[in-house]
């Protein structure tokens, strides 16, 4: 009886961590450069099940093999889905975005991060930054300082007046596994990564978020059943139990 208050509330535990990543996950549809999470779970090792005491059975055995049973589940990790998400123009000279593998490199005062977001601005120093003010760096490690609107070409260079400025430094990833999420749209990963020299670029362009705002809210209505129907079992195992102490184990 215990067990499966153990067991539900395992369960219930696993459907929270769920819930949170499909919230965030829509909380980012509209993101750009987004890319969704999703919460891969595992079951705990079974437990064999027998019942003692039984007579006339082979072997001398006085015990009943029943089966088989669940011990509940637990999160085994969240993975994120890497995916390209849709392309949409905006016709903004300062939009770029990455077709297929590829990200941008930004200088954080933590060191190098990665992102896919190409909404960029030029801020008051003439830099090139996102949205958050984080610098976009070149091949040669430093920020790209512009004096006016650019022109970037598909391999990521940088012109100005028909003046190469610089070009954007992208990379990308021999395994997709050693990526981190990190907050304000940043991805952190060691830096074995290899330097992209034909990157695939288009300006007045961004891409938006990979998370289908419909799939994600059937999975939340499902999460929220799930946690339902086990909150169900504590609450009727709990009776059971109050029952067994109250009135079974009672001396009167």
């Amino acid at each position: 009886m215990v067990k499966s208050l153990y067991t539900a509330g395992a369960g219930m535990m696993l459907q929270l961590v769920r819930q949170d990543a499909a919230a965030n996950n829509l909380a980012n549809c509209n993101t750009v450069g987004y890319k969704k999470d999703t919460v891969v779970s595992a079951a705990f090792p079974g437990m064999l099940m027998s019942r003692m005491g039984e007579k006339g059975l082979a072997a001398g055995r006085n015990y009943e093999i029943i089966g088989p049973v669940s011990t509940g589940a637990s999160m085994e990790g969240v993975f994120t889905n890497y995916t390209q998400g849709n392309m949409q123009k905006t016709d903004n000279p300062l939009d770029a975005a990455i077709m297929g593998e590829g990200y941008f490199v930004m200088d954080t005062p933590q060191g190098e991060r990665f992102s896919r977001d190409g909404q960029m601005e030029i801020n008051d120093q003439n830099i090139l930054v996102n949205k958050q003010g984080i610098p976009y760096l070149d091949q040669n490690d430093e920020p790209i300082v512009l004096a006016s609107e650019p022109a970037i070409s598909k391999d990521g260079s940088v012109y100005v007046n028909n003046e190469l400025i610089a070009k954007l430094k992208i990379v990308e990833f021999a395994d997709a596994g050693v990526l981190r999420k990190e907050g304000g749209n940043l991805i952190n990963a060691p830096q074995n990564y290899t330097v992209m020299e034909q990157p695939q670029i288009r300006q007045g362009f961004v891409e938006n978020s990979n998370v289908s705002t419909v799939s994600e809210m059937v999975n939340l209505i499902s999460i929220v059943r799930l946690y339902e129907s086990m909150q169900k079992v504590v609450q009727a195992e709990d009776e059971a139990l109050e029952t067994a102490i109250t009135q079974v184990g009672s001396v009167n």
